[in-house]
């Protein structure tokens, strides 16, 4: 993997910072990445899923009641609750124009990675989910 990629993932990519090049190499190796194009859709709402998806180019809208209620680009990740839960997934989430994606399942997370990098992954799903809680509760309260 070409380490000027690398850096520009940890510097754009929420869920990799504090981690070194070699870490988010090893982390690469263990997801997959895919593709989607323009109206596909990743997840239906109220599916039970086990991955989360990170954006790495292109955009995806997540929609509620017909209704695209955020939309996330390159750094952006998605479906991370389904690592912390096993709910349903809140939302259906479609390709808005072609994109690619990072997938991270439930079971590599579990499995593959070690405790101190999944402890950090962890912390930085928490950091993101907090700013968004964070964020909705001013548009709530403006």
């Amino acid at each position: 993997m070409d380490y000027a990629k690398v850096d520009k993932l940890i510097e754009k990519v929420e869920l990799f910072h504090g981690f070194t090049r070699d870490e988010v190499v090893k982390i690469f190796s263990k997801g997959m990445t895919m593709r989607v194009t323009k109206g596909e859709t990743v997840f239906y709402k109220g599916t039970v899923g086990s991955q989360m998806y990170v954006v790495l180019g292109g955009t995806v809208g997540v929609v509620d009641n017909d209704k695209v209620i955020a939309k996330l680009h390159t750094g952006d990740m998605f479906g991370e609750m389904a690592l912390v839960n096993q709910e349903p997934r809140s939302a259906t989430v479609v390709a808005v124009e072609d994109a690619k994606l990072f997938v991270l399942s439930e079971d590599t997370f579990k499995r593959l990675l070690t405790k101190q990098v999944a402890i950090r992954l962890l912390m930085n799903i928490i950091h993101t989910l907090s700013k968004r809680l964070k964020n909705t509760n001013s548009r709530l309260t403006s």
